[in-house]
């Protein structure tokens, strides 16, 4: 019996899927370049959970010196010195929580296995005095200037990125940590940072000279991910046997992967790059799960969100110059490149002539993820109910009986909970975008035309539905229906095949609900 192939799912030390024999995606002449491109510190971001911790310790042991683990790998014949260096490597996800003194705590432990191996026995007082000691007595010692490596530097921020106050302390002491960093460069061989924000916008590294950001770099683009070509380079006879299982042929497995895990893009060049633990773990079972997703409870984005009151109309389609992405933490007016950098959000386009990118959800998983976290949010934490409601609505649109699917929404509007803000027309489109949205039936709303701009439109494999939003005592279902003619909002869709209906719709905020509707074919 042929012996099954040892996927590295939650695997994150270098020297463990080296020896095990697991399957491992030769990123080691991204190494290579990044250490002897010329710069002294380096800087990565991307999306938690894809591969920045392997990368880390991946050149943690290049620095050691463990060439045996390298063997066959494209570093093996490019690498001719393999000096040993002394490595200080400190994993930031590790501080987990948003209590001050308990990650305070957690860097002071790692500090001293460091000191005690170097037989520090009185170390200096403050945490970044510490660091620059352990940098100092290491050069001193092993004669050899030292790597310090910070994986997921920003964790512990990130963690209360919704609390000012608790913000700026924990800033304070990362400041206080890592700050003595710019003053070490005569005794640090290299420094490698990850995370998911940029380090300009904690302003906690900004003062280091000769640092290279390389996470909009094209020649980087694939350092961490699985690339299209890596996919089938190494995981050809994975995709064979998914086939079998979802009873579909190789080439409609390897569609299935790239609906759900692909649409990654790091830089101007958009390689296509799918999740790797998503794309590892359904491998290792054998089926399409929801693994990235799932991994973890998506609390930050809802933080993210409600800090900066995002609505759900802002997500997709959004245009951004590149100077955005860098654009300070302090200054930020609204989260697109933090949910970008956090992988809820991918650049979809690139326009050289304009230099814009097109921000948007990066495929299914994403897609169906965060539109069910978005509808407990907004509408009812009861993920039955919310079922419910997605059924009858997408067998109603199956059926193209658009009456049925109001009748579906207004029944579950009534049950919502009392304190919820739903008391604007614009709540009410929102509330209709996260439904049909989160089915697959394509919607846009606040749609301008040269004369205004309408409310909803729903676009099923059948037809093309306009809908009008009136709040009761703001206007009548014949004002909605009037407004449409009036403004020309099926005009857009004039060259589209599909038949065009008008809807219009009366919501009544005090009962919180739909109250009457008509369709005019």
């Amino acid at each position: 019996m042929e012996q099954r192939r040892i996927y590295p799912v939650g695997i994150q030390d270098f020297e463990v899927v080296r020896n095990r024999g697991m399957v491992y995606v030769d990123k080691t002449a991204y190494v290579y370049r990044m250490v002897h491109d010329g710069a002294e510190t380096v800087f990565l971001s991307r999306p938690r959970r894809f591969g920045k911790t392997l990368l880390c310790n991946t050149l943690k042991h290049f620095f050691l010196g463990h060439r045996d683990l390298f063997k066959g790998l494209a570093i093996d014949s490019l690498e001719t010195e393999w000096t040993v260096y002394p490595v200080f490597h400190f994993d930031m996800s590790r501080c987990k929580s948003d209590n001050i003194d308990e990650v305070r705590k957690l860097i002071n432990g790692m500090l001293m296995q460091y000191e005690a191996q170097l037989g520090i026995s009185e170390p200096m007082d403050s945490l970044g005095g510490r660091l620059q000691n352990l940098v100092y007595e290491a050069h001193r010692q092993s004669g050899q200037k030292a790597v310090l490596i910070f994986d997921e530097y920003d964790s512990p921020v990130l963690n209360v990125i919704d609390n000012d106050k608790m913000l700026g302390e924990m800033r304070s002491l990362f400041n206080t940590f890592y700050g003595p960093v710019k003053s070490m460069y005569e005794h640090l061989r290299f420094v490698f940072i990850t995370g998911i924000t940029k380090f300009s916008q904690m302003s906690i590294f900004s003062s280091i000279n000769n640092i290279s950001n390389i996470t909009m770099d094209a020649a980087y683009e694939g350092i961490c991910g699985i690339t299209a070509d890596e996919l089938e380079q190494y995981f050809a006879p994975d995709i064979e046997e998914l086939a079998t299982n979802l009873s579909c042929t190789p080439e409609q497995a390897l569609q299935r992967l790239r609906d759900r895990y692909d649409g990654y893009h790091f830089s101007k060049r958009l390689t296509d790059v799918y999740n790797p633990f998503s794309l590892v773990n359904a491998f290792n079972k054998m089926d399409l799960g929801y693994y990235w997703f799932d991994s973890a409870t998506p609390s930050s984005l809802i933080k993210i969100m409600d800090h900066y009151q995002f609505r759900l109309d802002d997500i997709e389609g959004g245009a951004m110059m590149e100077s955005t992405f860098n654009q300070p933490f302090d200054n930020f007016d609204n989260p697109i490149p933090i949910l970008t950098q956090s992988g809820y959000l991918t650049i979809k386009d690139y326009e050289w002539e304009e230099d814009v990118y097109t921000i948007g959800i990066p495929n299914k998983e994403v897609y169906d993820g965060l539109y069910n976290c978005l509808m407990a949010r907004y509408l009812n934490k009861n993920q039955v109910a919310n079922d419910g409601i997605q059924i009858a609505v997408w067998r109603a649109m199956r059926d193209d009986d658009i009456d049925a699917a109001l009748r579906a929404v207004q029944s579950y509007l009534a049950a919502l909970p009392y304190d919820l803000s739903n008391k604007t027309e614009k709540d009410y489109e929102t509330i209709l975008r996260v439904l049909f949205d989160g089915l697959g039936i394509k919607v846009d709303s606040e749609v301008k035309n040269a004369t205004g701009r309408c409310d909803v439109v729903l676009k099923s494999k059948t037809t093309v539905y306009v809908l009008e939003l009136k709040l009761d005592g703001n206007g009548t279902i014949d004002d909605a229906l009037a407004q449409i003619d009036e403004k020309n909002y099926l005009i857009p869709y004039w060259n589209d095949p599909r038949p065009k209906v008008k809807v219009g719709v009366l919501v009544d905020p005090t009962r919180r609900t739909i109250t009457e509707w008509r369709v005019a074919r």
